[in-house]
């Protein structure tokens, strides 16, 4: 009887290297994707003042809509118009279903004017979660 040789036989095991590629995928996606979200925290906003408000809810998934000093609309960074809104408003609604909710930060200067049509816009897209960000009244 002759004795297997150990040298000459092929290693049984998996293949790593997808695997790995598949979790740098990941990574390089959720980088991107918090420095979008990041992103649209920056625009620099005057937001206004209030003496109560409810802490930011981290769980909650909101497309953020800002309006700033020049009552321009902003949906990721990008100027848009009333109708380009409603659009992104119902597609959002479509992807979230029910819990799709948004955020509007507004800078404290813009009149209520500009800020009616997205309020309008959210309701006739069906979602009653917005909330308003504002800042916290410094107190003496």
């Amino acid at each position: 009887m002759k004795v297997p040789d150990s040298h000459h036989r092929a290693s049984v095991g998996a293949n790593m290297t997808p695997m790995i590629d598949v979790v740098f995928l990941l990574i390089i996606f959720f980088l991107v994707s918090s420095h979008l979200a990041r992103q649209e925290n920056r625009l620099p906003v005057d937001l206004p003042v209030a003496s109560t408000f409810l802490p930011e809810n981290p769980q909650r998934l909101a497309l953020t809509v800002t309006v700033d000093a020049e009552a321009n609309w902003r949906v990721g960074g990008e100027i848009v118009s009333e109708q380009q809104l409603r659009t992104i408003l119902a597609d959002h609604r479509t992807k979230n279903g029910p819990s799709a909710s948004v955020r509007l930060r507004t800078d404290g200067s813009v009149r209520y004017e500009r800020i009616e049509p997205i309020l309008r816009a959210t309701a006739v897209a069906g979602m009653s979660d917005l909330t308003i960000s504002v800042r916290e009244a410094v107190r003496s």
